[in-house]
């Protein structure tokens, strides 16, 4: 809740913002004075209901009209010379045909991956697929092969990352005993 609280030795007012209840202390940002305050809880607010007015019998509300606000004409501050608007309109021709090209390139580009893609994922299908129907039990074979070789690849990966972390350290235990050495001559 946000309070109003006038400085005691400046007699200027500032706003003091809290959640709590209770004496708090504050410094008046005008001259530094520090002020204790006390915030009292609220009191439970209640009112009395009045007669009921049946919803027949009610008047209806106006809503109040807001002042127009005053109409402000746009100026500009030079208008560009025809010359200058044909140069800008060429501009952005240009820009546009340029970008046009671009993205004419960038669909070849990506239809010629998609092509090649599809005939490399149709010829080893097809070789799954022929597999398959060789041998009765195809499906199994397939996928105990791509799991061995899944779990291959998981302990190479495992084995290149220790040697890469054992040289990391091997490197930087170098380099800090010749960080040693060096500090040590120098003294």
């Amino acid at each position: 809740m946000r309070y109003n609280v006038n400085c005691s030795k400046c007699g200027r007012t500032f706003v003091a913002e809290t959640e709590k209840y209770g004496t708090m202390k504050y410094r008046c940002p005008y001259c530094s004075n520090v002020l204790t305050c006390k915030f009292d809880a609220p009191e439970p607010f209640r009112t009395r209901a009045r007669s009921v007015i049946p919803l027949a019998d009610a008047t209806p509300v106006v809503a109040k009209r807001h002042e127009k606000l005053p109409n402000v004409k746009p100026s500009l501050i030079s208008t560009p010379s025809k010359e200058k608007l044909a140069e800008m309109r060429q501009r952005l021709a240009e820009a546009s045909q340029q970008m046009l090209n671009v993205s004419i390139q960038a669909g070849e580009t990506l239809k010629s991956a998609t092509v090649s893609t599809s005939e490399f994922v149709t010829k080893s299908s097809s070789r799954l697929q022929r597999f398959q129907e060789k041998y009765e039990d195809g499906d199994l074979w397939i996928f105990f092969g791509f799991s061995l070789l899944f779990i291959l690849l998981v302990f190479v990966g495992l084995v290149l990352c220790a040697e890469i972390v054992k040289l990391i350290a091997e490197g930087h235990s170098w380099m800090f005993k010749n960080y040693i050495e060096l500090k040590n001559m120098m003294l």
